[in-house]
């Protein structure tokens, strides 16, 4: 296994290069493209659902006062409020929908994301990876350190 970012040969598969500490999980991990589809898709059913619920509440208003259960006057304020909440909610639903679209569309033609691989580097794209002459230390080397334990009021030392 080999490091997307420094080339770097790693013995075994690791969540982080032990040369240059980069995260090698991100190609294991489902893109943001994906995650942006699957909230297009919930997206489009909240418009759906939104649209089909304030012009049943429209529709139902109508309803009522064609049988003289309200006020007329009533009802044309309550289905003129109906559709300026049906224009609001489905103005920003679908602003929020293009916003997503966009995104996603920048992820997927984003190269850096689909790039990182773990396996043999390309010698034409890797950098010069020339065996260091001296070993080269491990990031997690120098992280590990003696912790004294701490003690609450009235413990024993």
């Amino acid at each position: 296994m080999y490091c997307h970012t420094c080339g770097g040969r790693l013995p075994e598969a690791l969540s982080y290069c032990t040369h240059c500490g980069a995260n090698l999980s991100t190609s294991k991990v489902p893109g943001r493209a994906e995650t942006a589809g699957t909230a297009i898709d919930t997206l489009l059913w909240v418009i759906v659902g939104t649209t089909i619920t304030l012009l049943g509440m429209a529709l139902g208003a109508l309803v009522l006062m064609k049988n003289g259960a309200i006020n007329e006057r009533l009802g044309i304020a309550f289905v003129i409020l109906t559709f300026v909440a049906l224009l609001v909610s489905d103005g920003v639903l679908v602003w929020r929908l293009l916003h997503l679209n966009r995104g996603a569309e920048e992820m997927r033609a984003s190269p850096h994301l689909n790039d990182l691989s773990t396996e043999e580097p390309n010698p034409l794209t890797a950098r010069a990876l020339d065996e260091p002459l001296q070993p080269v230390s491990s990031v997690t080397e120098e992280t590990t350190r003696a912790f004294e334990p701490s003690y609450r009021k009235g413990e024993r030392r």
